[in-house]
């Protein structure tokens, strides 16, 4: 997107809908460039009433120059609060918009990057875009003025001169531009950068257990290195296309000024301008510099921010392929029959389903067994829709998942995967969220039918107790417990159990299988099984293998067949005997 369509869309969406801010704001950065325009005024009046002799008039200057300063001073403090407020109400409204498409879009999408880049979007983009924002008012209304209201009063003092110093900066317009471009180019590489070290650092803290265990403190403090030296360097080509248009400006102003002094002697000395009209020209000069330079250096600001800005747009432009479709309606469950229809899968033309056709009738529990990648937790992604299927249908009591709104098919699914999904919450509100509206009394029911309510109830808040970052004051058993009460409690006739038990203690395994045998009843259970122990009453297994079902029984069934699930259940067995 082109620099100029970017900024109309962040006026259309985003600044415009605070108008009212803008309308405050923009007289008192007016204020702000007129009260610094008037000092080269109060200059030629002062001057030119000390050659005349006016102690009057001399007596009034101080006054002027305290009720410039105050009213200039007065206006800066209200043009940072309310351009601050502006910003900041922007900056909100980018993050919401990102997280509302992020959290909405696509499984795929979401798992396609780390969770640091996405991070960075949020932090580090929305840093360099705040500025420009805040930058951008000032220099757009303020400096703008202050340049205009200075360069038109050199005109009235003197105009031949003044366009003698325009034609000196003049010259600086082409380098200026090219150090923009190149601060733009510089900021996008150096965003993508922050993104992936944002990556590494949460990767890194994330696996203590094993970079303690396995002893790569050294490698870890390498590999960050390596990203901090990286961030270095760009960071370094960003100060020094910052830093190139100080100078050029510092040069460009002394040879202004060198000649307004050398022609402005010449002018003087035949009459043709005063004293007075010298110093306010150069108190003129004065006061638009930092305005050139605020104009300047905002121009390598702006293609900074606009360089962010492009990807948090491109972010929200992209299109989500997992939406209802036109005219859809809400799933109707009357039994919660699923049945996968000749279903082919593919992760980005990676084979995963090969025409796999079963049917799972209400009550029953069939279970998911096979190596890595055979393709169970695909099976497990098309049935709530995160992907649609290749080929084929997945349909829930005759009802293609495809032709039913999402809210209402993923309403009717409970899901308890492997690593329980924990929120920094109380444990109440963790487990309340398998359904809105739930009573107390309802939560721990629910707890109770995980076998978690004795836990959760010692606690020393019991409860109300907090869970911690992703549940980490919970040990993993305690968590999945939580889990399976949340699924407990939202009762949706279809049961995704992603090896719920795997983290349970014996005694807690059994009590929480005795609950999932009652609430199977009359309910669809599907069940991902790595430890074949926990599958053996299942009312069938399916047995996968490279996205095929090879093999479909009971357990001994399989066992005696002597194949895929035979050779499994062996291994495993003879595993657990040794």
């Amino acid at each position: 997107m082109k620099p100029g369509a970017l900024l109309a869309r962040l006026w259309r969406d985003y600044v415009s809908r605070y108008a009212g801010d803008i309308v405050v704001l923009a007289p008192v950065l007016a204020v702000v460039a007129l009260a610094a325009v008037s000092y080269a005024a109060i200059l030629k009046f002062t001057i030119d009433s000390i050659q005349a002799g006016d102690l009057q008039a001399i007596a009034l200057a101080p006054l002027a120059v305290i009720a410039a300063t105050s009213t200039r001073a007065l206006a800066i403090y209200g043009q940072a609060l309310i351009s601050q407020a502006l910003a900041l109400k922007v900056l909100r409204d980018l993050q919401s918009a990102m997280f509302a498409k992020l959290t909405n879009a696509d499984f795929e999408r979401i798992t396609r990057e780390e969770g640091g880049r996405y991070v960075s979007r949020f932090t580090n983009d929305i840093t360099v875009i705040g500025e420009g924002l805040v930058r951008g008012g000032q220099v757009a209304i303020r400096d703008t003025l202050t340049l205009a209201g200075a360069v038109a009063s050199m005109f009235y003092f003197d105009w031949p001169l003044t366009l003698l110093v325009l034609a000196v900066f003049a010259i600086a317009g082409k380098p200026l531009q090219a150090i923009a471009k190149r601060a733009r180019r510089t900021t996008a590489t150096a965003q993508v950068q922050i993104g992936t070290l944002t990556a590494q650092l949460t990767e890194s803290f994330g696996a203590a257990r094993v970079v303690k265990t396995y002893g790569l403190e050294q490698r870890e403090i390498e590999r960050a290195d390596a990203a901090f030296e990286e961030r270095r360097r760009l960071a370094m080509k960003l100060a020094r296309n910052r830093a190139r248009s100080e100078p050029l400006l510092e040069v460009l102003g002394g040879a202004a000024l060198a000649a307004v002094l050398y022609i402005a002697g010449l002018r003087i000395a035949a009459g043709a301008m005063t004293l007075g009209d010298l110093v306010a020209i150069i108190g003129a000069i004065g006061i638009a510099t930092p305005a050139a330079r605020a104009v300047s250096g905002f121009n390598t600001v702006l293609n900074e921010a606009l360089a962010s800005l492009g990807r948090i747009f491109s972010l929200l432009d992209e299109p989500a392929t997992i939406v209802d479709r036109p005219n859809v309606r809400p799933l109707r469950v009357e039994r919660g029959r699923v049945e996968f229809d000749n279903v082919t899968f593919a992760y980005a033309g990676a084979p995963a389903l090969e025409r796999v056709s079963f049917t799972v009738e209400a009550g029953e529990t069939v279970a998911l067994v096979g190596p890595s990648g055979a393709g169970k937790t695909t099976i497990f992604n098309l049935l709530p829709r995160l992907y649609d299927v290749t080929g084929g249908a997945v349909r829930v009591d005759g009802q293609d998942v495809r032709d039913v709104t999402l809210a209402s098919l993923r309403g009717s699914i409970s899901l308890v995967a492997q690593e329980a999904a924990l929120f920094n919450d109380t444990i109440a509100a963790n487990i309340a969220l398998g359904r809105a509206g739930a009573t107390r009394a309802e939560i721990e029911q629910a707890a109770r039918a995980a076998a978690a309510h004795e836990f959760i109830a010692a606690l020393p808040d019991g409860y109300d107790t907090l869970a911690g970052e992703r549940g980490n004051k919970l040990s993993g058993g305690e968590r999945q417990r939580v889990a399976l009460a949340r699924a407990f409690l939202r009762d949706a006739p279809i049961l995704l159990l992603d090896e719920a038990t795997s983290a349970l203690d014996a005694a807690s395994e059994a009590r929480v299988q005795d609950a999932l045998k009652r609430l199977s009843k009359g309910r669809t259970v599907l069940v991902i099984a790595h430890r074949l122990a926990t599958v053996r009453d299942a009312d069938r297994i399916l047995a996968l293998e490279n996205g095929r079902i090879v093999e479909a029984g009971k357990h001994d069934e399989l066992v005696a067949r002597g194949g895929l699930y035979a050779r499994l259940s062996r291994l495993q067995f003879a595993d657990a005997a040794g």
